[in-house]
């Protein structure tokens, strides 16, 4: 092991300077290499007396006896600054300003309902205790799980966190509670069309036929819209893409020829139509009650602006399109997420789907006699 104390210098026009506190070297046996660290005293024995203190430390790290000092440090230090230094992160990283509300918005709130201020004080019985209390739905439990869960991981990626303390929380199984969202029947989708004023008409028009979502209608520009050509398109840039892919979708010759009157003669290629123009929650559901479109049917599912892009996908479905043509139109990365969770099957036509079987008589062979030993098939008694 080598361990010794020492005051760093340098040359300066030829004299050698000398800094006022000490620092010390150290290599332990299981070190590749030696380390300096800065021991902040200008006393020799004070600094000799740190650097043991520091070499038992790592022994003690090095045997499993003691946390890393990064760990120690990080459990001092109030979750309010981990969670400052978590959205910093992720911004680097390019998430959204919505993924950052997300986040951490909920991860505060969070926080402050279980009164939690730093990481010695999490504990999951209390996670589960709240959880219990709080009248959330077990859909919203389990992303407010997967968000803690979320920042706790990352924590430990950044050698702060030995272990996520809700790691060993299960999800509540969601199975068999149903969709909490439904898709509009042709009838409802054509009412809203109908009788919303011509502004929120094109914006739901347009998100009905191409299922782009709220974010993405609203940033989107004029230049991204090709609707002149002899297959009019749209283009979704991956800056304003959910999986950050840019897209390429056709569209509905009635939605681009609709789009095209709506689009003003000297417009600016780089303006975005619908900015600021798609209606809030309390906007869609006036929107519906005219339409007469109920915002809840009888098994507790909502219609809100999402339903529009879940209609898209569950319509196309109805109407005979191959789900793996829904599944690219609708940009999502598998397909179960297209077929499960954006598809009403209440829309679907299943009684169509059954009568489509052949006939059940055609399928049996044909007997002249019933009593014939050769007869295959069900017997009929007389």
């Amino acid at each position: 092991m080598i361990s010794y104390v020492f005051k760093p210098a340098r040359w300066l026009d030829g004299r050698r300077h000398e800094r006022e506190h000490y620092s010390g070297k150290l290599k332990l046996d299981t070190w590749a290499k030696p380390r300096v660290f800065a021991l902040h005293t200008t006393d020799r024995r004070i600094a000799e007396m740190k650097l043991i203190e520091m070499a038992k430390d790592f022994e003690k790290e090095a045997l499993g006896l003691m946390p890393a000092r990064s760990i120690r440090d990080a459990l001092n230090t109030p979750l309010a600054e981990h969670l400052d230094l978590f959205a910093a992160d992720l911004k680097a990283k390019g998430r959204t300003q919505g993924t950052l509300r997300k986040y951490i918005g909920t991860l505060r709130l969070l926080f402050e309902r279980l009164g939690w201020r730093d990481l010695r004080g999490i504990s999951p019985k209390e996670f589960v205790h709240w959880r219990t209390k709080s009248g959330l739905s077990a859909k919203s439990v389990n992303d407010v799980l997967a968000n803690a869960q979320g920042f706790f991981r990352w924590l430990r990626h950044q050698r702060q966190l030995q272990e996520d303390p809700l790691k060993y929380v299960q999800r509540i199984d969601t199975r068999g509670r149903g969709p909490c969202r439904r898709a509009l029947s042709p009838d409802e989708f054509s009412n809203l069309l109908r009788t919303a004023p011509f502004l929120r008409a094109v914006v739901y028009g347009t998100a009905l036929y191409t299922g782009l979502r709220r974010k993405e209608l609203n940033e989107i520009c004029w230049a991204d819209f090709f609707l002149d050509d002899a297959k009019p398109r749209v283009r979704v840039p991956a800056s304003i893409s959910k999986n950050r892919k840019e897209a390429l979708l056709p569209l509905h010759p009635e939605l681009a020829a609709t789009l095209r009157r709506f689009r003003p003669v000297d417009f600016d290629s780089l303006a975005k139509p619908f900015c600021h123009h798609v209606p809030r929650i309390e906007t869609v559901r006036k929107d519906l009650e005219r339409a007469g479109i109920p915002l809840k049917d009888e098994r507790g599912r909502r219609v809100d602006f999402h339903s529009l892009r879940m209609t898209f996908g569950t319509t196309m479905l109805a109407s005979g399109v191959h789900p793996i043509v829904v599944k690219e139109l609708m940009r999502h990365s598998d397909l179960k997420l297209t077929t499960n969770l954006y598809t009403d099957s209440s829309q679907l036509p299943l009684a169509a789907g059954v009568a489509m079987l052949p006939g059940f008589a055609a399928s049996q062979p044909e007997v002249t006699d019933k009593n014939s030993p050769d007869r295959k098939g069900v017997g009929v008694s007389a």
